[in-house]
C-alpha cells in the first residue's frame, strides 16, 4: 500500500513538473493571472465609482485610492444582494462580507477561472503521452491506476501553484490600487478563497482525465471536455426543474448531485459541515469522472 501511495505521489510531482515546463501552460497560467488582475481592476474602478459619487453627494473632495468609504459600502443593500446572488442560497452575504471585499471577489474569479486552467491541462495531459507515447515511460515504474490517480493529484498541485499566483497578483494590486485593505487579513482572506477555489476546481480536472483518456488526441480531447463543460449547467437546471416527488423527479434530483457545478453555493458557505460536505463531494466527483475514462485507458494498447 505504501508503494502505491509512494507511486501517486511521484506521478503528482512529474504531471506538475511536466506542466510548468510545458510553453502552451505556462501562457495559460499567465492568461489566468491576467483574467485575475482584470477582475480586480474591475473592482478597483467599481468601488472607485462608487466613491467618487458619494464623495460628490456629500460635498468632499474624492480619494485617488478607494477603499476609505469601504465602511459605508458594505452597509448598502445593493452590494449585500449583489454578493448574495454570486454566492447563492444558504449563506447570508452580510456574514461574508465581515471578510475583505477583494477576498470574496478574488475567490469568485477564482472559481470562474481554475476550472478552465484544469480542464486545459488535464483534457491534453494523458491524451498527449499516449499520443507520443511518452506513456510508455511510466508504465515501466508502475501501473496504470497509479498513473491516473497520480496525475489528478498533480492537477490538485497544478490548482493551487494557480492559486498563489492569482492570488499574489490579487493582493499585490489591492494593496497598490486600493486603500484600508490591512495586509495580513486581506492576504488570509485571497488564500481561502483561492483554496476553496482549488477545491471545487477537482472534479473538472477529473473530467479532463476522462476525455483524454477517450480521446488520444489532447485538442480532440480538450473539444470533449469544453462542450461537457459548457452542457453542465444547463443539465443541471433541467434536472432542477423536473425534480419532484414522483419517480423519475426523485430519479432527476439524484442526478443533480453528480453534476459538479451544483455544488457552487455550498463552497462559500460558513458552515464547516456543509463546507466539508462539499469538499467530500468535490473529491468524489472527481474520481467518478476520472473513472469513466480509466475503463478506456486500462484496455487501451500502449
Amino acid at each position: 500500500m505504501s508503494r502505491f501511495a509512494a507511486d501517486v505521489w511521484w506521478v503528482a510531482v512529474y504531471e506538475l513538473g511536466e506542466a510548468v515546463r510545458t510553453r502552451l501552460f505556462q501562457l495559460v497560467l499567465l492568461a489566468y493571472a491576467g483574467g485575475i488582475a482584470a477582475a480586480t481592476w474591475i473592482l478597483v474602478q467599481m468601488l472607485k465609482t462608487f466613491e467618487e459619487t458619494a464623495a460628490s453627494t456629500l460635498g468632499v473632495p474624492a480619494t485617488e485610492r478607494p477603499g476609505a468609504m469601504m465602511e459605508t459600502l458594505l452597509t448598502n443593500p445593493e452590494v449585500t444582494r449583489m454578493v448574495g446572488g454570486i454566492v447563492g442560497p444558504g449563506t447570508d452575504p452580510a456574514k461574508l462580507l465581515e471578510e475583505p471585499l477583494l477576498g470574496l471577489w478574488t475567490g469568485m474569479a477564482s472559481m470562474a477561472l481554475i476550472p478552465l486552467v484544469l480542464l486545459f491541462s488535464a483534457s491534453g495531459s494523458i491524451a498527449g503521452e499516449v499520443k507520443s507515447r511518452s506513456v510508455r515511460y511510466l508504465l515501466c515504474r508502475t501501473g496504470r491506476l497509479q498513473i491516473g490517480l497520480g496525475k489528478l493529484m498533480g492537477q490538485l498541485l497544478i490548482a493551487a501553484v494557480a492559486a498563489l499566483i492569482g492570488g499574489a497578483v490579487a493582493w499585490g494590486m489591492g494593496m497598490t490600487l486600493m486603500s484600508g485593505n490591512p495586509p495580513v487579513g486581506l492576504a488570509l482572506s485571497i488564500l481561502g478563497r483561492t483554496a476553496r477555489a482549488a477545491l471545487w476546481a477537482l472534479p473538472f480536472a477529473g473530467l479532463g482525465l476522462a476525455a483524454s483518456q477517450w480521446i488520444p488526441s489532447p485538442n480532440g480531447a480538450r473539444v470533449v471536455a469544453a462542450g461537457t463543460l459548457l452542457a453542465m449547467p444547463i443539465a443541471a437546471h433541467w434536472l432542477d426543474e423536473s425534480a419532484g416527488i414522483t419517480l423519475m423527479g426523485r430519479i432527476a434530483d439524484l442526478a443533480g448531485m453528480f453534476i459538479a457545478t451544483t455544488t457552487w453555493a455550498d463552497f462559500w458557505s460558513l458552515d464547516p459541515a456543509i463546507f466539508g460536505g462539499a469538499v467530500l463531494r468535490s473529491v468524489v466527483l472527481a474520481v467518478l469522472y476520472y473513472s469513466l475514462g480509466h475503463v478506456v485507458f486500462a484496455r487501451r494498447d500502449l
